[in-house]
């Protein structure tokens, strides 16, 4: 997936989350939450629980250990780009207290057997590749579906994983290895979110 299509998806879900409600009742081919292409890779189910609107509160952890309440994330999740992958948008506030806007992009791309998620940060204007065929994985477990990035240089991982309780409830949380995924610090960030629509 090209970053120009990566470009295209952000500006397409800028314009669409400021005009939507005039265009819903004007063009039919604009839903809330898009569908999933009956061609989709099963993979890319692993993340459907994403679809929808979710708030809940975040706790983010400073520099000194301690964690501190950041009011309410609100999480809204689409089907994008024909039904084939997942667009997912972030609204909270940093651990510096400023206004935070996150876009993610999951894509199962079956040609490589290999997951594709890229992480777009608004405010601070970087795209972060956090898994492609080459660096990074998906993994289901036990505990959680977890989004592992690496940095092969410097021999780090960051991790996101995903506790999905039920239908309307999961809890996001993210941590670092400074080793190559041997050993993890502490929980930076847990989002508590509940399903809104």
């Amino acid at each position: 997936m090209s970053g120009r299509l990566v470009a295209v998806l952000i500006a397409a879900l800028a314009i669409n989350s400021h005009t939507a409600s005039n265009a819903m009742a004007a063009e039919p081919a604009v839903t809330t939450y898009g569908d999933l292409n009956p061609r989709a890779p099963n993979e890319l189910r692993v993340f459907s629980f994403l679809v929808g609107k979710w708030s809940g509160p975040s706790r983010v952890r400073l520099e000194n250990g301690s964690y501190v309440d950041r009011g309410e994330v609100t999480w809204i999740g689409r089907y994008v780009l024909d039904g084939m992958a997942i667009g997912d948008e972030t609204h909270s506030l940093g651990p510096d207290g400023k206004t935070y806007f996150g876009i993610t992009l999951r894509h199962f791309d079956t040609n490589q057997d290999a997951w594709i998620v890229e992480f777009l940060n608004v405010p601070m204007s970087f795209l972060r590749r956090q898994v492609n065929p080459r660096s990074g994985f998906v993994r289901q477990d036990a505990d959680g579906i977890h989004v592992i990035a690496e940095d092969k240089e410097a021999q780090t991982q960051f991790r996101e994983t995903y506790q999905v309780q039920d239908q309307s409830h999961f809890t996001y949380s993210a941590t670092l290895s400074p080793d190559g995924g041997r050993t993890w610090g502490p929980v930076l960030y847990v989002f508590e979110m509940t399903r809104v629509e």
